[in-house]
């Protein structure tokens, strides 16, 4: 029977694992791509968690899945809105697997709280609460009685280093260990588990590694040895047997040269308006040396989070929640800045790392809303990094010009690709445009990630050039023999494999998109939509 094991590293790069491969400190990666292929497998844009996990397990652009980062804004009800796993409208890899009596497996993939019902089992990456993580239900107490299972570090970055190491370790080691007790136990035919906090180690102390620090300049290093020898570990699970093994990143990394105030620039452009400017507790947090990780720890401490909860007016949890919580916070309703914007007036809405909203209760659809969106993408593309007069943006798109599908409606008007090693932020306390401290993350996301492919059939030591993560799925969908949906973005990567091995001879079959009934009622709500704008 037809086994594959997908190893998703988040933030997985070659310009960190070529290196130590070639220095012999990552012997399993280095066999696996000695024994198989390997090369750079492009990201979704934006190149982030959410959508790109999911454009990997459904082999769809965004435009399909309706989902365009961690957070989408809804210009009609003035709301910023939290996107989770029931975001994205399609199925997935498991779900084609599942619906044909194969048993899978999927540990830690972000973009999958909350979990949902496979053949098999689910445990959610990146979950926001501490409980209801897993499918089946009676899982989540199994995991928790025999491994005491963590979903994050306990300690952030920015309040204690040493600490965070040390329990980013103990997630990473925990990963590798649940995964061959789950291996073991379901037996699955499909078994995906992620490696998920590398991500946050890479954000954190690429500094350090690029000054070769004492004390931090091999923290990357460390946990990426770490990471091969889980792969290691749990390659032995499978003893002789014959495999597929993939390897895939949902995206690269690189040094940030630098982080834009895209909420600033337009509050100087006049196009975001805030109701309130002063923000004096978030302006006055970093001149009293703490950070948004510090406060969190302070609340904690001082048992704050819990009379916040007690507040029944959601708005004015999110103006509180949102002023002292980190990302990832187990807290509800965190989002300061839908509050802070002056909806009536505002003509744009950003949200982090690209994506734009027009606001067309301001900017009238058609002929203006056009003029407009032309001379924001122009001014956008003029803007350049102070420091080395490189253009921020690779590239600015409208949205119909990178997307397709029936939720193109909910994309951001404009999407901003920025050149490698440049960051785009929100904060709307800043006063500065640009800010080359790089005091919490120095490193940033690039667009190309990591595959690596191994397994019967597969060619050896060879380089495969221009493949994109919506390849992934149709690809493992054609070495299942399973037909592959009409609506799929990507293909069948058939140059992986051996001329003469089966896969290539294989016929690459295809089933109807998903329900036309589900289609036309899209469609009729898109329209609506449409009516009242």
């Amino acid at each position: 029977m037809t086994k594959v094991l997908v190893i998703g590293l988040d933030g997985g790069t070659w310009n960190i694992i070529e290196p130590l491969v070639k220095e012999g400190k990552l012997p399993t990666i280095a066999k696996l791509m000695e024994e198989g292929v390997h090369g750079d497998l492009e990201s979704a844009i934006p190149h982030i968690t959410f959508p790109a996990w999911k454009c990997y397990s459904t082999g769809k652009n965004p435009g399909k899945l309706g989902v365009y980062w961690f957070t989408g804004v809804d210009i009609e009800k003035q709301k910023i809105i939290f996107n989770n796993s029931t975001s994205f409208k399609s199925k997935e890899l498991w779900d084609y697997l599942s619906a044909n009596n194969m048993v899978c497996g999927i540990l830690d993939m972000p973009t999958t709280y909350p979990p949902k019902k496979i053949n098999g089992f689910m445990v959610s990456g990146e979950a926001p609460t501490k409980s209801k993580y897993t499918y089946p239900e009676s899982l989540e107490k199994e995991l928790k009685d025999k491994f005491d299972y963590k979903i994050n570090p306990e300690h952030p970055a920015g309040v204690d280093m040493d600490l965070h190491i040390l329990d980013t370790k103990e997630v990473i080691k925990q990963r590798f260990v649940v995964a061959k007790y789950l291996l073991e136990k379901f037996k699955p035919a499909f078994f995906h588990v992620t490696i998920f906090h590398i991500d946050g180690i890479q954000h954190f102390f690429w500094k350090y590694m690029e000054k070769k620090d004492v004390k931090y300049g091999k923290v990357i290093e460390d946990s990426w040895k770490l990471i091969d020898d889980g792969i290691k570990t749990l390659l032995e699970e499978f003893g002789d047997e014959k495999i597929y093994v993939v390897l895939m990143s949902d995206h690269g990394f690189t040094s940030v040269k630098g982080t834009f105030q895209i909420s600033q620039w337009l509050i100087e452009k006049g196009y975001l308006i805030l109701k309130n400017r002063r923000l004096v507790l978030p302006s006055i947090i970093p001149k009293l040396g703490l950070n948004r990780d510090r406060m969190f720890l302070i609340t904690n401490k001082l048992r704050i989070a819990s009379l916040i909860r007690g507040i029944t007016s959601r708005e004015r949890r999110q103006k509180i929640l949102g002023r002292f919580f980190p990302p990832g916070a187990d807290v509800v309703d965190r989002n300061p800045l839908e509050s802070l914007i002056d909806w009536e007036k505002s003509k744009v809405i950003p949200i982090p790392q690209g994506p734009l909203y027009i606001n067309t209760n301001v900017i009238a659809p058609g002929r203006e809303y056009e003029m407009f969106r032309n001379k924001l993408i122009e001014e956008i593309r003029s803007i350049e990094n102070p420091e080395n007069g490189e253009k921020l943006a690779k590239g600015v798109y409208k949205k119909e010009e990178i997307y397709t599908g029936k939720y193109v409606y909910r994309a951001p008007d404009i999407v901003i690709l920025p050149n490698e090693g440049h960051e785009i932020a929100t904060a709307a306390s800043s006063k500065d445009m640009w800010d080359f401290s790089r005091r919490q993350w120095s490193g940033c996301h690039r667009l190309h990630g990591i595959f690596v492919v191994n397994g019967p059939g597969v060619k050896k030591g060879v380089k495969i050039m221009d493949t994109r993560i919506i390849d992934l799925a149709p690809t493992l969908l054609h070495i299942f023999d399973l037909p592959i949906p009409k609506d799929v973005d990507g293909r069948v990567l058939k140059e992986l494999f051996e001329e003469d091995s089966e896969l290539v001879k294989r016929e690459i079959k295809y089933q109807e998109e998903e329900g036309e009934k589900e289609k036309i009622m899209e469609r009729i709500r898109e329209l609506k939509k449409i009516d009242k704008i």
